[in-house]
């Protein structure tokens, strides 16, 4: 269970890299709040990841647009069911496409795009805790993830420290990142993995 929680919370890491990498506006906006809420050089803890919310928004949006697990663990249901009008067979294997439910334009305004800011704006109420139906980055409910008390702290710290003490660029010659995408089974990673230039920041 902690080989799997880690692994994918790895995958999220280097999604929220990259989309940092490719939209140094929002990692300059980040960089921002966790030297105004901390202070210049005071290094983020777990604690303090609830105290600053746009990171909390970087991580929330990273978890929806680059859902590592886009569909939930299948389910099996014991009996005939009916849902929206379909029937469905008893012992029938039922998949939830999470990432849809995150990514459907009929629910979320301009889903393509990374804007962290919407979950401080028309979606602030949003949580990865699976309190709205559209969003469900760790499935709901008593066969949700118990890898969410690992992940969100690990991204908010690794992701915070980052961007806190390095400005995170392409490398030389390019002006963004790959970010095509690798479906496996049931996962959703990057294609190609990328080399980025961490520069120190002189505090």
């Amino acid at each position: 269970m902690i080989h799997t929680a880690i692994e994918t919370t790895l995958w999220s890491i280097e999604w929220g890299i990259a989309e940092l990498v490719n939209h140094p506006e929002i990692q300059q906006k980040l960089r921002n709040e966790i030297d105004t809420v901390l202070g210049p050089g005071v290094q983020v803890t777990e604690p303090d990841t609830h105290k600053l919310p746009y990171l909390q928004a970087v991580i929330k949006e990273t978890l929806r647009l680059r859902m590592a697990i886009p569909l939930l663990v299948p389910h099996m249901n014991l009996h005939d069911a009916k849902l929206g009008g379909y029937d469905i067979p008893a012992e029938s294997k039922i998949l939830v496409n999470a990432w849809w439910l995150a990514n459907n334009p009929a629910h979320w305004k301009n889903p393509e795009e990374f804007r962290p800011e919407r979950f401080l704006e028309e979606e602030s109420k949003v949580e990865a805790n699976g309190n709205d139906f559209r969003y469900l980055p760790f499935g709901v409910g008593r066969r949700s993830c118990p890898g969410i008390i690992l992940a969100l702290p690990i991204l908010g710290i690794t992701l915070g420290r980052l961007v806190q003490n390095f400005e995170l660029l392409p490398p030389k010659g390019q002006s963004k990142l790959d970010t095509s995408e690798k479906g496996g089974q049931f996962s959703l990673h990057i294609l190609k993995h990328s080399t980025i230039v961490a520069k120190p920041r002189v505090f």
